[in-house]
């Protein structure tokens, strides 16, 4: 079986906030041998806590490092012009060279980061106005020229050059299980980021993921199809994490995130990144 790949996954809220802090952080994880690093890309979070943006946190962690994969997990397209991203990513794909991976999903509006700017808060449109922004980001990702006509988009563009390092440049889409709509759409992408909607550190196994993965080679995707989890492993005990990186690795999981809430330190993060990775 091939190892699992080890990557850290945290808000850039509070003293997380500062993209130069981060990217220290993502140097040192690099050192440890971690493989990935990757942040929440959100507008707002609980009241009164700083936040940073996370493309300009990427652009640091991607000059700081130089073997890590880095993206945001996710990016909500319904709050983004696709064009601008896709100038975005290949900026960030030709800085970083090449390491770039996209996550894209929903969104939530349970801290009002669409409402607050008059943005379309109901979930159905937004998935509509999704698919529609997915579908230009691609085209315009693969180094075509565009002309489209749809209900949200009217378009008609040359190629944006330079085209990103990578073709394609991974894009993952972040699904909660057991919804199938964004499974669909996840299976369409290089990789699938199912939420399971868990309240504690794992409370997943090896059965839900594969359950995942069937329905997405149901749905098309191939067994090759990426799958990246997340947890808290180091908040459980050695037996018990050890257990659940070996149930990971039997479920064929390609990536497994560590992941953090807002409210971490950069000392508690740094406390994990500098620790050898879980997984491998």
């Amino acid at each position: 079986m091939s190892p699992v790949k080890s990557g850290i996954y945290l808000p850039p809220f509070g003293e997380l906030a500062d993209p130069g802090r981060v990217a220290s952080l993502a140097a040192a994880a690099q050192d440890s041998g971690w493989d990935g690093f990757f942040v929440w890309d959100h507008m707002y979070g609980p009241p009164g806590v700083p936040i940073a943006d996370a493309w300009t946190t990427l652009a640091a962690i991607a000059t700081a490092t130089s073997t890590l994969r880095l993206g945001a997990m996710v990016t909500p397209l319904a709050r983004r012009r696709p064009w601008v991203l896709a100038r975005q990513i290949a900026s960030l794909d030709h800085l970083s060279g090449g390491r770039m991976v996209v996550g894209v999903g929903l969104g939530d509006d349970g801290w009002r980061e669409f409402s607050s700017f008059g943005e379309e808060a109901r979930p159905r449109e937004r998935g509509e106005l999704l698919d529609e922004s997915l579908q230009v980001l691609l085209a315009l990702l693969a180094g075509n020229g565009l002309t489209h006509h749809g209900t949200h988009f009217d378009i008609d563009c040359p190629p944006m050059l330079p085209k990103p390092v990578q073709a394609p440049v991974p894009v993952w889409g972040a699904c909660v299980w057991p919804h199938r709509k964004p499974l669909a759409r996840a299976a369409r992408l290089q990789g699938c980021f199912p939420i399971f909607g868990s309240t504690g550190p794992l409370d997943f196994g090896p059965a839900e993921v594969e359950a995942v993965r069937t329905e997405l080679i149901r749905l098309g995707a191939p067994r090759s199809h990426a799958m990246v989890v997340c947890g808290a492993t180091r908040l459980v005990s050695t037996a018990r994490r050890r257990e659940f990186i070996a149930g990971m690795r039997a479920a064929e999981v390609t990536w497994l995130f560590e992941s953090f809430v807002p409210g971490v330190t950069a000392a508690e993060v740094e406390a994990v990144v500098r620790a050898t990775p879980p997984a491998g």
